[in-house]
């Protein structure tokens, strides 16, 4: 063999295992990194479900963007006709701000995120696993403590668009989703 073709076999043999290398090293740092977040959302959220976590992993929910996440519903609620409207998206936000999510923050980029892509079944089932978790994991009283607090701020984003000459300011689609939003926290 030449001089030149082994030279040519030798450096391409270094980049593929180079290739390999980082590869390896990629996937590490993303089990480390998955381990880091899990270890944050379980302290964020008190979760111990593995499936839970993943999936909030999954939707890129992280310890800094899990007070995002619990508002949730509230984009449900907005999109419950189909569109988004401008006074529904402002009340989500000011309820963000309300809640401490700062203009600016990760959590607050995550809910614009969401308001703007609307409602996605994976976040859905993943907002309801997580509630299911959390108010097996309240006392009664806590729950309805929580249940009144998140449904108050869904109302108020369902009454922000109006209704018709000031009456049925809720929608029943808009009904519906306060209802279930309600049933994920039972005295």
């Amino acid at each position: 063999m030449s001089d030149a073709l082994h030279k040519r076999e030798r450096a391409l043999e270094e980049e593929f295992f180079a290739r390999k290398d980082q590869q390896l090293r990629d996937k590490l740092k993303a089990t480390f990194d998955q381990e880091l977040t899990r270890e944050k959302l379980k302290a964020a959220t008190g979760l111990t479900d593995p499936k839970i976590l993943d999936r909030l992993i999954a939707l890129q929910v992280r310890g800094e963007t899990m007070a995002a996440f619990w508002l949730y519903p509230l984009v449900e609620v907005a999109w419950a006709d189909g569109k988004l409207d401008r006074r529904e998206r402002d009340a989500i936000l000011e309820a963000a701000v309300t809640g401490g999510i700062a203009k600016g923050s990760a959590g607050y980029a995550t809910l614009e995120a969401a308001i703007a892509d609307g409602p996605t079944e994976a976040r859905r089932k993943v907002w309801f696993a997580y509630a299911a978790d959390l108010a097996a994991r309240l006392d009664p009283s806590e729950r309805r403590l929580v249940r009144d607090d998140l449904v108050r701020r869904a109302r108020a984003v369902a009454e922000a668009s109006g209704g018709v000459l000031g009456m049925f300011k809720v929608s029943a689609n808009e009904q519906r989703i306060l209802d279930r939003i309600a049933e994920a926290f039972p005295d």
